[in-house]
């Protein structure tokens, strides 16, 4: 199964992120083989949690991949999702969490260096 990012669309304040699967398995003759997926987001949310919209396609296809990880690429999964708060804030906490190791580690080598010097 291949996921393959399409656009998106915009009503007001909700961002909708399209999204095709395309099954990559020949023995599956009777399914169809392309199959529309949306994901909707609140984008005062992005706000709210300072989060890029250029991030939302990605947030998007990683939550399309867990839910789809739990169907067998030849059943019907649901055709809608909704990106919801506990979403973002664990891509939130998650980005803090890596920027914060990033910072530690360059701390480090700074540290490091100066301590090498004074050798």
């Amino acid at each position: 199964m291949q996921l393959v990012y399409m656009g998106f669309t915009q009503e007001a304040g909700v961002r909708c992120f399209h999204f095709q699967r395309i099954l990559t398995q020949a023995r599956l003759a009777n399914a169809p083989k392309m199959v529309q997926f949306t994901l909707k987001a609140d984008m005062s949310l992005f706000m709210e949690y300072r989060i890029p919209v250029q991030d939302g396609p990605a947030i998007c296809l990683q939550i399309l991949t867990d839910a789809l990880a739990g169907f067998e690429e030849n059943a019907i999964a649901p055709a809608s999702f909704a990106v919801t708060i506990e979403h973002l804030s664990s891509f939130a906490s998650a980005r803090t969490a890596s920027e914060e190791a990033k910072t530690a580690g360059a701390n480090s080598a700074l540290l490091q260096t100066i301590e090498f010097r004074r050798s």
